[in-house]
């Protein structure tokens, strides 16, 4: 099972971090949340404290997160995911989505990878087989930060995630290329869908997040006018009151 940790009481948020990050990037949100809510953080596989998966799919996360979800007792809640976390919290509410009482995609999207982005993907898979996972990680976490961040903070997370393997990121890096378009799904689903967009995410376009969210019936965004890929770290009381909205706006 994978490693997770729960936090509070009340009604369940579920919150799932990103590539080369652990559950740890959300203290701050379960720290400001746990007063009023049941905080689930999840690490993924080989990330964090979680075991390595192999040649893994979304879905076979889902599946992982399910489980959590049955040993906590879990019959309804929200999920928010962080970029891949994201892609991990569209499958599951595809899959799962009785379970749901909403869910929100922070710096992440619907859209699969376009050919382009497949091929910068293969690119890093490259990289990170040549060199090792080290300099890979060193270098790229940098790069989702807005310019002027805290370089504590950056050599902080760098730090924190610097155990990944070449293993655990050539599958992620596979299963990201790997994944569907959900666009359909969300112009489809009945369920609230937040969208925490950073403003000068290079990543994730905040066009392309705003487009999205003009699909939904029901939808939440909020700006981080000061963040770029990394939100929860970069506007953390930001990123946890519209968490806590959102929260309240779906288990009303």
């Amino acid at each position: 099972m994978l490693h997770y940790t729960s936090n509070g009481v009340g009604n369940t948020i579920v919150l799932i971090h990103g590539f080369c990050e652990q559950s740890t990037c959300f203290n701050e949100q379960v720290f400001l949340l746990k007063a009023d809510y049941n905080v689930i953080t999840i690490d993924l596989p080989g990330h964090g404290q979680s075991p390595f998966m192999p040649s893994f799919t979304m879905n076979d996360v889902v599946d992982e997160v399910h489980k959590i979800l049955n040993a906590e007792s879990v019959t309804s809640c929200i999920m928010i995911g962080h970029s891949m976390g994201g892609y991990v919290t569209l499958a599951f509410a595809k899959k799962n989505g009785s379970m749901l009482n909403g869910f929100g995609l922070l710096n992440s999207t619907a859209n699969a990878d376009s050919d382009e982005r497949k091929a910068k993907r293969e690119q890093a898979i490259k990289l990170v087989s040549a060199h090792g996972p080290e300099i890979y990680v060193r270098n790229f976490i940098p790069t989702l930060f807005a310019d002027g961040f805290s370089a504590a903070t950056i050599a902080e997370r760098q730090l924190a995630n610097e155990h990944l393997t070449t293993e655990t990121l050539i599958a992620c890096l596979t299963a990201m290329k790997n994944r569907d378009d959900s666009n359909v799904f969300l112009t489809k689903t009945t369920l609230p869908v937040a969208f925490l967009i950073g403003k000068n995410d290079a990543l994730i376009p905040a066009t392309d997040m705003l487009q999205q969210a003009a699909s939904v019936k029901t939808a939440m965004v909020n700006m981080l006018n000061e963040a770029a890929h990394m939100g929860m770290l970069e506007e953390p009381a930001k990123v946890a009151n519209a968490i806590g909205e959102f929260a309240e706006l779906c288990f009303e």
